[in-house]
């Protein structure tokens, strides 16, 4: 009995210095933070309760949406060794799928649409300046996007051979290499973990600008819509209300704004008109580090090194002076008559004669002059009156 105690005894220190081993090296390897809640390129809390657009925007009629499906409330991004993560947090839990039909999308979610927007750069002038089509919005500042990462319910293919076929303009077209689709999508109670190679963002850095728009996904794609719910005067089964049945009525129900920017004044600043060309488009900003509008690139532009040219630097080498010679004695030249070729005779000039006048080419022909031979003009009287002789 002894025997086995000592040998149970003996096994527990074994496991417990096992254990303090363990425990030793984990402190000396690098410290993983498996919630990333610190030191991301952006973590910025949304209020909640504005899930409204401008201010005035109604969720549609279905009731399947409750209130706070569209509601932000948390958006951070941070790196994971060659990937980067975008969290998504919204007030209520990610409808997974439609609860009276059990039925879901590719991606695990059935009601949400997200545009992350991202200014690499921070510098102004660069990117565009226009949100996708349907969203109708622009941006601030002068600040544009070089990417944007299209979060919808759709697998990566079936967005791909959508967005391809969207034909209906041409400047779109332009921009789809510039859409990013995400290579992960998680969802996780109410937040939407999406996950990017940083081969597919190249230039992201700490600088970097970023905006989210939240919206209500709906399989439809037409010249004003891009898979996105409208909004309408009245709200229905499936579009917002509160809003004009013109165009230009951003389909935003929440945005990510920076500090002392205010979200209902932004989206109100529109006009909608029954022809797109007269819309006056509502403009949102970009979010920075640290919650600010102004990019860290514009806060602290690099001030360029000007170097000067490398002759200027140069030292010049003095010069030597040099003895002084003194001047060679010069023999005077010994003078030899040269022999001049006699003068030629000069010969008298010759009279030149004048040209003969030639007659003008140009057709014009002077008049000859007046001849006696058979006319003679009559006499001019002294008093200007010539009397008429009347016949006997």
């Amino acid at each position: 009995m002894m025997k086995k105690l000592n040998h149970n005894l003996f096994l527990t220190i074994i496991l417990f210095s096992m254990l303090i081993t363990s425990a030793a090296s984990l402190q000396a390897a690098d410290k993983v933070n498996y919630y990333y809640e610190s030191g991301a390129l952006l973590d910025i809390a949304d209020p909640t309760g504005d899930d409204k657009g401008p201010g005035y925007y109604q969720y549609p009629l279905d009731k399947r949406m409750r209130r706070g499906v569209f509601d932000l409330k948390r958006f951070t991004v941070y790196e994971e060794g060659q990937v980067i993560v975008f969290e998504i947090q919204m007030r209520n839990y990610i409808m997974r799928e439609w609860p009276d039909t059990n039925r879901s999308e590719d991606q695990g979610f059935v009601a949400n649409l997200w545009d992350i927007y991202i200014d690499m750069d921070g510098a102004e002038n660069i990117g565009y300046q226009h949100a996708l089509p349907g969203r109708d919005l622009n941006f601030t500042d002068k600040m544009g996007w070089e990417k944007v990462i299209l979060v919808s319910p759709l697998s990566e293919y079936e967005l791909f051979d959508i967005l391809r076929n969207k034909t209906d303009e041409l400047d779109f077209q332009n921009r789809v290499d510039d859409i990013i689709y995400p290579d992960y999508i998680k969802i996780q109670r109410d937040k939407a973990i999406i996950k990017i190679s940083k081969l597919k963002l190249p230039g992201i850095t700490a600088k970097s600008g970023f905006q989210c728009l939240a919206m209500g996904y709906k399989k439809i794609v037409s010249p004003n819509r891009l898979l996105n719910r409208d909004v309408r005067a009245f709200a229905n089964n499936d579009d917002f209300g509160g809003g004009n049945d013109a165009y230009g009525d951003p389909p935003v129900m929440d945005i990510i704004v920076p500090e002392g920017e205010d979200q209902y004044k932004l989206l109100r600043n529109f006009r909608s008109e029954p022809y797109r060309e007269d819309i006056e488009y509502a403009s949102v900003p970009f979010v920075y580090a640290d919650g600010k509008k102004v990019s860290p690139a514009m806060a602290n532009p690099e001030v360029p090194i000007i170097k000067a040219p490398a002759e200027t630097l140069m030292v010049k080498p003095v010069a030597t002076p040099v003895a002084r010679q003194l001047p060679v004695p010069v023999t005077a030249p010994v003078f030899r008559p040269v022999s001049v070729p006699a003068a030629k005779p000069v010969q008298a000039p010759v009279a030149v004669q004048p040209a003969a006048t030639k007659t003008s080419t140009s057709g014009f022909v002077p008049l000859k002059p007046v001849t006696t031979d058979g006319f003679k003009p009559m006499p001019k009287p002294n008093d200007g009156f010539l009397p008429v002789k009347k016949k006997k």
